[in-house]
């Protein structure tokens, strides 16, 4: 009974190695546009809202776990932002809003063929942020710096929300190239009561070769080497 049980565990050991995904290390270097939401103001300010395109350059590292399913945590920077026409109904002149951030998401990824899913949590720490004015016909122009706090007339240091969405995955002869599509859900008013969400949908081009000290590989070699030491003996193993 105790070589039956061992000889189980030791399948399914060698089972969920073989069959798990591969980790990569994926470089992001990409020129991406984001957009913000305005609350109660976002649909009066349709009309008048543009993207704003600003560089995203960081890395991403998928960890396997089996056939199906990876942990992705990253880290990179990026600039958002968006762009207000002039004479909107919020500033009343062409306005720019920019914030340099870096972005911690740590995903859940659902492998389907070369297909994959996305979801998870991200967490965003804001390094810089500026406030630019355009001069009009009743109004001067300019720019301000933000200040980052909690009370009125500052902005938040601090974001989070949510990740999700889904990509593709092309395996080339030494590495692999990815087309991530992905909607970010920022939950964290970063006005402090203006109504301001990072909440913007962006396409992410990776680059990435594997992961070379894959812990799952080792794993799987030291089980493969036992499963064919047992499949060979002559002898049964005894247990005290």
């Amino acid at each position: 009974m105790k070589k039956q049980t061992f000889l189980c565990i030791t399948f399914l050991l060698v089972t969920f190695s073989t069959i798990a995904q591969e980790t990569y290390l994926d470089v992001v270097i990409n020129y991406t546009p984001t957009t913000m939401n305005f609350g109660n103001n976002n649909k009066a300010l349709k009309d008048f809202k543009d993207g704003y395109w600003g560089l995203q350059a960081g890395a991403s590292f998928q960890m396997g776990v089996n056939e199906y399913f990876s942990l992705v945590p990253e880290l990179y920077f990026v600039m958002k932002g968006t762009k207000l026409e002039n004479n909107n109904p919020l500033t009343g002149q062409e306005t720019r809003i920019r914030f340099n951030t870096i972005d911690l998401p740590v995903l859940a990824r659902l492998h389907l063929c070369n297909l994959y899913l996305n979801v998870g949590p991200v967490v965003s720490y804001n390094i810089h942020g500026r406030i630019k004015n355009e001069a009009n016909e009743t109004m001067s122009g300019g720019k301000t710096k933000m200040n980052f706090g909690s009370d009125p007339g500052t902005y938040s240091r601090w974001d989070a929300g949510f990740q999700f969405g889904l990509g593709y995955e092309f395996q080339l002869k030494k590495s692999r190239l990815l087309f991530d599509f992905r909607y970010h859900y920022g939950m964290v008013d970063m006005g402090n009561g203006t109504d301001m969400y990072n909440r913007y949908f962006n396409m992410n081009i990776l680059l990435a070769k594997k992961w070379k000290t894959n812990p799952l590989t080792k794993a799987k070699k030291r089980d493969m080497a036992l499963w064919e030491e047992l499949d060979n003996s002559t002898f049964p193993i005894e247990y005290k």
